[in-house]
């Protein structure tokens, strides 16, 4: 991987402007947060517009250990009744891996979060990552999330200031500073 970084003065392959250099942690969990508040505004919405509120309901039942209790009053003895699982499958599954996928795959190779931080998700080479990379670069970050985080912390620590999820997907997060005439 170090004759990616070699072939260009700045250690910059070619299709990658001198003006840019690896994002590092700070920048992108802002990023981050700014693309949290924005799916959950959409898992709202899409609840609200997809009638999810009952899953919403069930689902806070079960986190309260109290009794799952249908509309018409019947008590819900599935594991995770219907309702629920509709809304974790919407909320937390779909919305969020469509959101990733899609927009770190398009032409502007970021997230809206990411656009607000002026940095982008390419391959090693410096092209976009297709919509299969962009996917598998979204789930890896559950891994990282199940090592007590270990895969995001280890942005500081690399030298190519990869998480886990983005050496999984082999992906860089670029930095493109503004450029002021």
């Amino acid at each position: 991987m170090a004759e990616i970084f070699s072939s260009v003065p700045g250690g910059c392959k070619s299709g990658i402007s001198s003006e840019q250099d690896l994002a590092g942690f700070w920048r992108r969990l802002i990023a981050a947060v700014i693309d949290l508040v924005i799916i959950i505004i959409l898992a709202a919405t899409a609840a609200a517009y997809l009638g999810l509120g009952e899953g919403w309901r069930m689902l806070l039942m079960m986190v309260r250990r109290t009794p799952v209790i249908a509309d018409d009053g019947t008590i819900m003895t599935s594991f995770i009744p219907m309702p629920a699982a509709t809304f974790l499958l919407v909320a937390v599954i779909l919305i969020p891996w469509f959101y990733y996928a899609i927009l770190e795959s398009s032409k502007n190779q970021a997230t809206l979060g990411k656009m607000a931080c002026r940095i982008q998700v390419s391959d090693l080479h410096g092209s976009p990552i297709t919509f299969a990379r962009a996917t598998l670069r979204h789930f890896s970050k559950i891994l990282s999330f199940f090592l007590l985080f270990a895969g995001f912390i280890c942005i500081n620590y690399t030298a190519h200031k990869q998480g886990l999820h983005d050496v999984i997907a082999a992906c860089l997060v670029w930095y493109k500073r503004e450029i002021v005439l």
